[in-house]
Order: C-alpha cells, then structure tokens, then sequence
C-alpha cells in the first residue's frame, strides 16, 4: 500500500473540500428555485448521504453509549441541522445576505478561539492572528463584490453568529472523538443525528417535496451532488483531514468559500464579478498562505479533555 508522506496531501484536500462546499451555493439556488426549502434541502442530502454509506458500515451501525452518542448528536446539530437553520434564517431576514457571509466566514478564526478556551489549546501567534485578518479582508471583499452594504438587524448578526459558532463547536467535538472512532462512523453518525434533529423543524413548517420535483433531471442531479459529493465525500474528507492538520490549519481553508461561491456564481448563475472580488481572492489566499506557513499546534491537552468525557 503507498504511504503517504508529509502534509502536503492533507492540504490538498482541504483546499479540494472547501473548493467543493464553496460550489455548493450554485446547486441549492437550483433546488430553491425548484421550490424545496433549505431545512427539505438539508434532509434529502442528508438523508441519501447516510443511505449511501450504510453498506460499506453496517457492521458498525450500534449504540455507543449516552456519553458519546451525545457527543454524535452534537456533531449533528453543529454541522448539520442547527448550522443550517441559523444559516439560513439569517439569510432570509436579511436585507443584505453579504453582512451573513462575512459573519460565517469568521468561523475559522472563531474555531481557533473556541479551540483556545474550550480545549486549552496552544496560544493564538502573531502570524495567524495576523493571517486571519487578511483572509477576511480578502473574503469580504468578495462577498461584497463591489456593493459594500451591510444590514443592522441585531437578528441577523445574532443568527449569523450563531451559525459561525456551530461550526466552531463543531471542530471541537469532531477532534475529541476522532480519538476513538473512524472518519467513516463519525460521519454516519453526523447524518443520523442531522436528520433525526431537523425533523421536530417539519412540525412547524411541514416536509413537502413531491417524488415529481426531485425526479425532474436538473434537481436530481443537484441533490445526488449535494448528498454524495457535498456531504458523504466532503465531511468524511474533512473528518480526516482535521485529524492529519487539527482543526484550526483546516478551517482555515474555509476562507475560500465565498471564492468559490463567488467563480461558480458567475458561470452557473451569470452573475457579475468585480475588479473587488478579484482582489479580495488575491489577499484571501495570501492570508491563509499566511496563516499556515507557521502555525503552532494544538493537541497536547486534547487527551485530557478527552479523559474527561470518557
């Protein structure tokens, strides 16, 4: 079996995932436009994902025990059903989504702050700090795109906050249980509980996808995108991507999204891109260049905490 050697290849594919979910905006607009909403859109990928994996796990599907199914669920609501719902509620309140944009997208520097003070990990250095700050001029200079208007509704802020730290906790939870289970489980479960925590939300706005809508081939090619590519490839990927580089090196990947967002909008949905936009790309990559040329690693208290849950 060829071993792999260094870190090159782990940021190679974190680059690969956040290329990935950064596309992902253009196949939901399709979905949306095809009139599902994003708590059926979020199920149905969810859902095909968790189906898709069954046979290649199904000896593993078993009761783990309060403490870490909990932790499981948590994944689920972080990285699943509570990340989308605050996400997307935010959005539709907003009277400019790109003040929700440049919130979520501090997430990596706000899972490097979670890290610190939930984990104890190492100290924020100057060049990461330093790097971050980059990587979000650069990204809000994307997200804005030449029409700088940000929304004042404190509801907006509060959600898209909310959303940004759901993935932080996310990380979190994903790196004291990477210690005990495989990349594979972790992600089943992260569907499981993703779709077993969004359904109480159908009570207030009832599941309504028709088997004629999702048969029509432009949606179905979307949803087989998003549920096998998006979510089955790409949460494994970064399950074990996080485990090779930590969560704080990964994350900051995530400062390519609206990037990508940005490119695929424009070939995908005509819209426009600024003399802005192709400067903020320019500083995002020189900031996350910036961040991981040196950053100062983290687990050494993890195997505490860990201790702790157990």
């Amino acid at each position: 079996m060829l071993k792999i050697t260094g870190k090159f290849p782990f940021h190679l594919l974190a680059l690969m995932v956040a290329l990935v979910w950064g596309s992902t905006f253009a196949s939901s607009k399709v979905l949306l436009n095809a009139g599902m909403s994003p708590a059926e859109i979020m199920t149905i990928r969810f859902a095909v994902a968790y189906l898709a994996m069954l046979p290649f796990c199904w000896k593993s599907v078993r009761f783990t025990g309060w403490k870490d199914e909990m932790l499981f669920a948590v994944l689920g609501i972080t990285g699943g059903s509570l990340y989308f719902l605050t996400e997307n509620l935010a959005v539709g309140l907003a009277s400019a989504t790109s003040t929700v944009a440049l919130i979520v997208c501090a997430t990596p520097i706000l899972t490097a702050i979670v890290n610190r003070l939930v984990l104890r990990g190492e100290r924020l250095g100057t060049q990461f700090l330093a790097g971050s700050i980059v990587a979000l001029v650069g990204t809000a200079l994307v997200v804005f795109n030449g029409i700088f208007v940000l929304d004042d509704n404190p509801l907006v802020i509060i959600l898209s906050l909310a959303a940004a730290l759901c993935w932080s906790f996310y990380s979190i939870t994903l790196k004291v249980l990477e210690r005990k289970y495989s990349s594979l489980d972790i992600t089943r479960k992260i569907f499981f509980w993703g779709v077993l925590t969004m359904l109480p939300y159908f009570l207030y706005e009832p599941f309504d996808v028709d088997a004629d809508t999702v048969r029509q081939p432009v949606v179905a090619f979307n949803v087989l995108f998003l549920a096998l590519v998006a979510s089955l490839g790409c949460y494994f990927a970064w399950s074990y991507v996080a485990r090779r580089l930590g969560i704080v090196t990964a994350s900051n990947y995530l400062y390519f999204n609206p990037v990508v967002a940005l490119i695929t909008a424009h070939i995908a949905l005509d819209e426009t891109i600024t003399i802005y936009a192709i400067i903020g790309c320019v500083v995002t990559v020189a900031g996350v260049y910036l961040c991981n040329k040196k950053i100062a690693r983290f687990q050494k208290n993890v195997n505490g905490f860990v201790w702790f849950l157990n």
